[in-house]
């Protein structure tokens, strides 16, 4: 896909794969409570990849849940570059099962129809219009107007809608390098009716055998195995919660069949930490409209309280009361930067060593990966660029923009030794940021110390050499030998 300039002084002429001639949505409030949701798109196809590289150009996936919600397609044509109408036929209009339920048999009624579409060439226009009709009245809708290719209009209607939100036009495309700012001005997000406050279920009986078989030498261990558990062991189902009504399944019957949403895995580990004696309570205030993951549970051991998810094994964090402040954008409640840390308060991983064996005789570890390095990695990162990185605005007042620090404590065995021995790496960069990493073995453990600091907003090409070099540094001591 061809990139879009985004920063100030970038030139982009390359003609796009395709483009919208119009997006609409609408959502209607019906006076039974019910709703309508309208949606329609014209795209015109300008290059031959748009019709042989995308499915979502040829072919179009609608979900919805036939026992609460019922699809229409109002129209549904291509025309042809001479103007011409070509009719989908009906046999273009495939229901089937979407992928994500195929391992969830509590979720096997929900449909997918698959549209498509035909008499595709240079310059024709797909044209689809549907109506998804909801018998309910919640709806917690977040998107962005921004699609990967531009949108000549783009108009927009929703319950409680401010008129500049009404209507956008010239739309560029979205972004699909690493690192570019994100175009806050095209979010969408609003919500229709009250979503449900969820609470933990204090017990799980069914689950005493499983529970006895995760517990650990100490709290924290457990909880982490209990919680890692959940996150390997029950499928993700990946549906959008609007198809199951905001509804969060009880952890009994999750327990059973081992598959669920986010939100009912997210149920499952409340009710498994609070039957091994943990007091845990599902945090509603984190998730204020159910958009984005990731869903928390909140629990307190050894005096400290920690945030957890029952989708991302990389999180285990002491609790932050004062969410606004990690914000990467202000005014988004939604996008939380979680490698944002600082070094007064760093993410603590505690973890049994197993190496995978090298030839000579050598182990081979990495570190658990953190947040951080599934951001930032430098196989994305080039030798020379000529647009900004975009790094987020600072964490506190005048401070860095990123200020990253994590501990590791791993159990290992007394007889391994580290190649090279201890490692220390600590440097500053003016204007740039710094690294510190000290990795050293003690007894029966090793011990790992990682900060990083970056000081700028934006990394202008300038110190881009500089930057890259910290995130290189940064990775390579994630990797650790030993004999």
């Amino acid at each position: 896909m061809p990139l879009v300039a985004a920063m100030p002084g970038a030139v982009a002429q390359t003609q796009p794969d395709a483009e919208y001639n119009l997006i609409r949505r609408s959502y209607t409030i019906n006076a039974d409570g019910s709703m309508e949701i309208r949606y329609r798109k014209e795209l015109k196809l300008l290059r031959n990849r748009a019709i042989t590289a995308y499915a979502d150009k040829g072919e179009t996936f609608i979900e919805y849940n036939p026992a609460f919600e019922e699809l229409t397609i109002n129209e549904c044509y291509t025309i042809r570059p001479d103007g011409s109408k070509v009719v989908t036929p009906p046999n273009a209009f495939v229901k089937q099962l979407p992928s994500g339920c195929a391992d969830c048999g509590r979720y096997n009624g929900i449909r997918e129809m698959a549209i498509v579409h035909t008499a595709l060439e240079y310059n024709c226009i797909i044209v689809l219009d549907y109506t998804l009709h909801r018998k309910s009245g919640l709806l917690a809708e977040r998107f962005n107007l921004q699609t990967d290719c531009p949108v000549k209009r783009y108009e927009l209607d929703y319950p409680g809608m401010p008129d500049s939100m009404r209507l956008h036009t010239n739309l560029p495309q979205t972004i699909n390098e690493p690192y570019m700012k994100r175009r806050v001005r095209y979010d969408v997000e609003f919500q229709i009716g009250n979503l449900p406050q969820y609470t933990a279920e204090t017990a799980l009986p069914e689950a005493r055998n499983l529970l006895q078989s995760l517990k650990r030498e100490t709290d924290l261990q457990t909880v982490t195995a209990i919680r890692d558990w959940v996150v390997d062991y029950v499928t993700l189902n990946k549906i959008d919660l609007a198809r199951v009504d905001y509804r969060m399944t009880p952890a009994a019957e999750v327990f059973r069949s081992n598959c669920g949403t986010a939100l009912d895995k997210l149920g499952l580990l409340a009710a498994l930490l609070n039957e091994a004696g943990f007091d845990a309570r599902i945090l509603n205030e984190s998730m204020p409209s159910l958009l984005e993951e990731p869903f928390v549970v909140e629990l307190e051991i050894d005096n400290e309280w920690y945030d957890l998810t029952a989708t991302d094994k990389e999180r285990m964090v002491p609790a932050l009361k004062t969410m606004s402040d990690l914000d990467c954008i202000k005014g988004d409640p939604i996008l939380v930067c979680p490698w944002r840390i600082t070094a007064k308060n760093p993410l603590t991983y505690d973890t049994i060593l197993q190496p995978d064996t090298m030839p000579g005789g050598y182990l081979h570890y990495t570190l658990p990966a953190t947040p951080f390095d599934n951001y930032y990695s430098p196989a994305n990162l080039p030798p020379t660029r000529t647009s900004n990185v975009w790094i987020g605005e600072p964490l506190l007042g005048d401070g860095p923009a990123l200020q990253y620090a994590c501990r590791y404590t791993i159990q290992m065995p007394g007889h391994l030794r580290l190649v090279g021995g201890d490692r220390k790496i600590q440097y500053e960069i003016p204007g740039v940021g710094s690294i510190k990493v000290v990795i050293r073995k003690e007894g029966g453990k090793l011990l790992a110390y990682k900060e990083l600091v970056v000081i700028p907003s934006e990394i202008t090409p300038e110190q881009y050499s500089a930057f890259r070099r910290l995130i290189i540094d940064w990775e390579s001591s994630n990797e650790l030998m030993f004999k």
